[in-house]
């Protein structure tokens, strides 16, 4: 009985671990795997976002994505995102670059973007993601 307090605790702290897991695969590991498919171009606001599942299937001959895109920042952060499409050979598909969506994305949450590419020839994306500025914008004469 004196053993089975210690071993209680050390199985509950085991439980408690700080980084979760899912389907055996850690989201540190999970998002570094998705990383090159995420284009930011503010340093500050990569360090806040990562990529930390994507979900591929075919519809209609075109390839439909699910990308959950997920904040490592305490904040709401106010975004816009698009998604570029690539053909077999990693050459960008011309002109068919989706219109830039805006995006609140809350403090430590998590929100699915779906694409759906534009041709047959699209195999594989990235996801551009940009700041919105809060501030209110003057007009000068």
């Amino acid at each position: 009985m004196k053993y089975l307090v210690p071993l209680l605790a050390v199985c509950l702290l085991a439980a408690c671990s700080s980084r979760p897991t899912t389907s055996g695969i850690g989201v540190e590991q999970a998002s570094a795997q998705y990383q090159q498919q995420l284009k930011v171009d503010n340093p500050d606001l990569a360090k806040k976002l990562a990529i930390t599942d994507v979900k591929t299937r075919q519809t209609n001959q075109l390839t439909d994505v699910v990308v959950t895109l997920s904040s490592q920042y305490k904040k709401s952060q106010y975004l816009q995102y698009q998604f570029t499409w690539y053909d077999a050979d990693g050459f960008v598909i011309k002109g068919n670059h989706s219109p830039w969506q805006a995006l609140t994305l809350f403090g430590f949450a998590n929100m699915q973007l779906p694409g759906l590419a534009p041709t047959s020839d699209a195999v594989t994306f990235s996801l551009a993601v940009r700041e919105v500025s809060t501030e209110a914008q003057e007009f000068k004469k």
